[in-house]
Formats: structure tokens, C-alpha cells, sequence
């Protein structure tokens, strides 16, 4: 079989999009900044407590290449009832979130008295 004009058209155009596809995603993860997905998480785990506040959250990078990053909530000291871990994709979805019910079988990623 011999390929025509019209499959090289074809396979011309399904690259194209591909490209395009790549590039749109590549510029959304960049327009977000991570300063932005850190308020994004804080303002929920300000939710999480009547004494939380956003000061009680920073980021960390993310321990895997699928994460972008993590958002670690808690007071200090490390307090395991008050301590939230919100593992952000790279366009600043929530992929996993650990929270007080989780430590009895999880480690945190970083709390913040740990030695």
C-alpha cells in the first residue's frame, strides 16, 4: 500500500495538533505560579479549623515527577491533629490531600519540628 497525498495531509495535520496540544499545556502550568496554588490550598485548609491560619502553610517540591509540588499546612509545633499535605498537579489540581485521619499509616512530608 502506498500512502497518497491525502494520508500525508492527514498525518501532517494530526501532528500539528499534537504540537499544539503540547504547547497549549506547557503555557498553562506556566501562567499558574505556584504563589497562586498555595493560596488556593491555604484558603482550604483555613476551612480545616477555627485556629488555622495561612500563615501556617508553605511548599515544598514535590517528592515524584507527577507532583508539582506539595502544600503543607500545620502549626508549630507539628501538631498530627492539624497537620494537612496537599500533593498539586502541574496545572495546580489537587492529587492527593493527607490530613490528621492519615498519620497513623502515612509520614508526613516535612513537619516542621521533625529532626
Amino acid at each position: 500500500m502506498t500512502l497518497r497525498p491525502l494520508h500525508y495531509a492527514g498525518l501532517a495535520l494530526i501532528t500539528l495538533i499534537g504540537i499544539l496540544a503540547v504547547a497549549q499545556y506547557q503555557r498553562a502550568t506556566l501562567e499558574l505560579t505556584e504563589t497562586e496554588i498555595i493560596e488556593t490550598y491555604a484558603a482550604r485548609y483555613l476551612d480545616t479549623h477555627p485556629k488555622a491560619k495561612r500563615t501556617d502553610c508553605r511548599a515544598r517540591p514535590a517528592p515524584v515527577k507527577t507532583t508539582r509540588m506539595v502544600v503543607i499546612c500545620g502549626p508549630e509545633p507539628f501538631d498530627a491533629a492539624r497537620h494537612y499535605e496537599y500533593h498539586v498537579g502541574p496545572l495546580g489540581g489537587l492529587i492527593a490531600q493527607n490530613g490528621p485521619a492519615d498519620w497513623a499509616t502515612k509520614s508526613p512530608v516535612a513537619p516542621r519540628d521533625a529532626a
